[in-house]
């Protein structure tokens, strides 16, 4: 009779191995997303696993080429992400980083247009000259939550300035743009090509003092419009220089300066509204003189008028 031959159980895959190379194939798909490391490593732990107890199972476990499979890829993949983690993050946090400046700058603007509006109507309603500046209790009224609810996101300061000078932010590039296109409360009309900022009224132009709905106006397509906005840019520079005039003559006061001193431009910031020498609307730039000379621009047509509103304030 012949002898039954020995049972043989039958080899079976390890499914550590399958695993590994599973878990490694994604790994390397996965780079790109930043999260392939996630799947790399358990892939050449389960390889490792794999790996021993197919060496250990004599014969009764196969595999071994799927774990050594799942061991490259996963070491592949963890050193690509080394690679890579760096470089991404390098791209990306700038990226991140600036569109989150920009996003808090952005914000800061339309806040600053909001104060704007606010001086305005305020102006408008009060019948104010350009050169006089509203408190924050002032503008509460026009701004929905009062004054006190427009923060900057960078912790800047707000500065409100004269009716006839933009706000400012103590951020250096929080700054209104020249062409900012404002739209005013109440206006329903189409959206204008805004092309400059005219705060100031003309004289004898029938305008009024302000126009809430007019501060800035559509680009000139005549003669005539190019000569009203270049005798308002005029007037609001003759405005300007009043102002620098007054403060020489304050500080002359409290100094006890003689007539032939000059003063610096630092020694007028505590006199000027905002405590900055106002601008040219033109980009005429200013000379401050003597104490017995007026202050000039360089825009030769840009003079201290007699009829300026400014050069006679009301008591």
């Amino acid at each position: 009779m012949d002898t039954p031959a020995p049972y043989i159980p039958p080899v079976k895959n390890s499914g550590l191995a399958i695993w590994s190379l599973v878990l490694g194939i994604l790994g390397l798909l996965l780079l790109l997303g930043c999260i392939g490391i996630l799947f790399a490593i358990p892939a050449v732990i389960c390889g490792h696993i794999a790996y021993g107890r197919i060496k250990r199972s004599n014969g009764a476990l196969e595999g071994q080429g799927l774990a050594l499979a799942g061991l490259i890829t996963g070491y592949i993949s963890i050193g690509f992400s080394i690679l890579l983690l760096p470089m991404l993050a390098a791209i990306a946090i700038p990226n991140f980083v600036k569109a989150r400046d920009t996003a808090q700058k952005n914000a800061c603007i339309n806040n600053l247009g909001v104060i704007d509006a606010a001086k305005q109507q305020w102006a408008l309603e009060n019948k104010k000259y350009g050169y006089e500046v509203p408190t924050e209790k002032d503008l509460d009224p026009y701004i929905k939550g009062g004054f006190a609810s427009l923060h900057c996101p960078k912790d800047g300061i707000y500065s409100i300035n004269s009716v006839a000078v933009a706000p400012t932010c103590s951020i250096p590039d929080h700054v209104i743009p020249q062409a900012y296109p404002q739209a005013r409360r109440g206006y329903t009309g189409p959206t204008p090509d805004w092309t400059s900022r005219s705060n100031l009224a003309l004289p004898n132009q029938g305008f009024g003092r302000f126009n809430a709905r007019s501060n800035f106006f559509f680009n000139p397509s005549s003669n005539r419009m190019a000569q009203i906005r270049a005798s308002q840019e005029k007037n609001m520079c003759g405005i300007n220089l009043v102002m620098i005039k007054n403060a020489k003559q304050i500080w002359a006061s409290i100094n006890h300066e003689p007539p032939t001193a000059v003063p610096t431009e630092d020694d007028l910031l505590a006199f000027l509204p905002g405590r900055k020498l106002p601008v040219c609307p033109s980009d005429g730039r200013y000379t401050i003189g003597a104490l017995n000379e007026d202050p000039t621009c360089s825009n030769p047509e840009h003079i201290i008028l007699p009829n300026n509103p400014a050069a006679s304030p009301p008591k």
